[in-house]
């Protein structure tokens, strides 16, 4: 059988995507060069000239990786239910990001040299906010008012539940998200949006 030789575009994502592996399997520690030209059955050389560093094949291998995560957008008629299903959804993937960002941050963060912050955008770059997206939906309906919600607000929910995985370092039970939404999220925004124009 013959082989045909990998370049350009399909090398770069096949080093890409065998990196993230590594990263979920083996943490930050595990990702070197030779193990992954090895993984790869390619000349750690080429590795080198595409990313020098290891900073900049962290950052390739966040982005590379962002592109292929699926898009949840859901419209269930209500604000809440919308959130809560976004949230569920993106419960067990949450949950491994929060564990690889943990790592990355924690005992390789001198070489790693970047904050959570720039991290989280290098995975999610510029897609569009779904928790936005929601709220807009609920204004459209008319559910809330067309008040300015603060981008702290918005990020809220998925600021809670990163801290309460991070301090935890447990599955999270679904009465948690409920208690995010109902108890603290939802008085937030309507406090805002329902505010006199």
């Amino acid at each position: 059988m013959v082989t045909t030789r990998r370049r350009g575009a399909e090398l770069e994502a096949a080093i890409l995507d065998a990196a993230w592996d590594i990263l979920d399997e083996a943490g930050y520690g595990g990702l070197t060069y030779e193990s992954l030209a090895q993984h790869v059955k390619t000349a750690k050389q080429v590795i080198y000239r595409r990313w020098p560093t290891k900073r900049e094949l962290l950052f390739a291998v966040l982005e590379r990786h962002g592109t292929t995560l699926p898009t949840i957008q859901v419209d269930t008629g209500s604000l809440r239910d919308d959130m809560l299903t976004l949230m569920r959804n993106s419960k067990k993937r949450i949950g491994d990001l929060t564990a690889m960002f943990s790592g990355l941050i924690g005992t390789h963060f001198d070489d790693v040299t970047a904050t959570p912050r720039e991290l989280r955008a290098a995975l999610f770059g510029n897609r569009a906010n779904a928790v936005e997206l929601a709220v807009e939906r609920a204004v459209a309906r008319g559910e809330i008012g067309k008040g300015e919600i603060p981008v702290r607000v918005i990020a809220v929910p998925y600021d809670l539940y990163r801290h309460e995985a991070i301090m935890s370092l447990a599955s999270m039970p679904d009465a948690v998200l409920v208690e995010i939404i109902d108890q603290v999220w939802l008085p937030l925004v309507r406090t805002y949006a329902d505010r006199p124009q």
